[in-house]
């Protein structure tokens, strides 16, 4: 088991599973009454997409399910680069929890980071602007915290130097250059793990600003 990122799900589990469709909608349902509450806009999540070939919007990134530890490298990273923009990079250690690292867990107690503080297993990032990241006190929304793709993808371009992601003036990649990045493998070059997932994750939050739907995890 591990931790599969979605853009476009509810076309998904509509075609493949009704029951989580349904789950799907009740949660976006809830989610609702609580961004009304907030002073946000809603979210309508699409229930097609017309002109796409597939029937959804597809992700560039060549992995987008992996196991939930690799969340970890790529947040133990980003941890580090958000607390010292300067710091020199260095891998995990064999053997060693990206996710007991103590930076890590130092910003995950300032809960202000939309790519730190999030479920790694469940739950939904929404094309709307938000700066607080909504933790519900009721328990209702799926995996806890509810974040902005504007936002996550704010972070993600943060740490594109250190991870020696190359991107354009406005944050954007290259179609060679992503073809490269999605070939690669998990093992051999340094932080293949960190760039494989945040590939992942810019792909998803490419998709949904662009496309207004929900970044899933599931």
């Amino acid at each position: 088991m591990g931790l599969a990122i979605g853009v476009g799900a509810l076309v998904l589990f509509e075609q493949d599973n009704p029951a989580a469709a349904q789950a799907m909608r009740e949660d976006l349902a809830y989610i609702n009454t609580v961004l009304e509450a907030e002073g946000l806009p809603t979210h309508q999540e699409p229930e097609a997409f017309e002109g796409i070939e597939g029937g959804r919007p597809r992700p560039r990134s060549s992995l987008n399910s992996f196991p939930y530890s690799w969340l970890h490298y790529l947040r133990r990273f980003g941890a580090h680069i958000m607390r010292d923009p300067r710091w020199v990079p260095y891998p995990v250690e064999p053997g060693e929890d990206p996710a007991d690292d103590r930076v890590l867990r130092q910003l995950y107690r300032q809960l202000r980071s939309h790519l730190l503080c999030h479920s790694d297993s469940e739950g939904y990032y929404l094309p709307i602007d938000f700066h607080e990241i909504y933790f519900d006190p009721k328990h209702k929304i799926r995996g806890g915290a509810l974040g902005s793709s504007y936002r996550l993808r704010e972070e993600l371009l943060l740490l594109t130097d250190a991870l020696e992601i190359e991107v354009d003036a406005d944050g954007n990649l290259d179609e060679d250059y992503v073809t490269e990045l999605a070939a690669q493998r998990p093992t051999g070059a340094p932080y293949a793990i960190e760039r494989l997932v945040w590939l992942a994750l810019y792909e998803a939050a490419r998709l949904s600003i662009e496309h207004k739907t929900a970044i899933t995890f599931y």
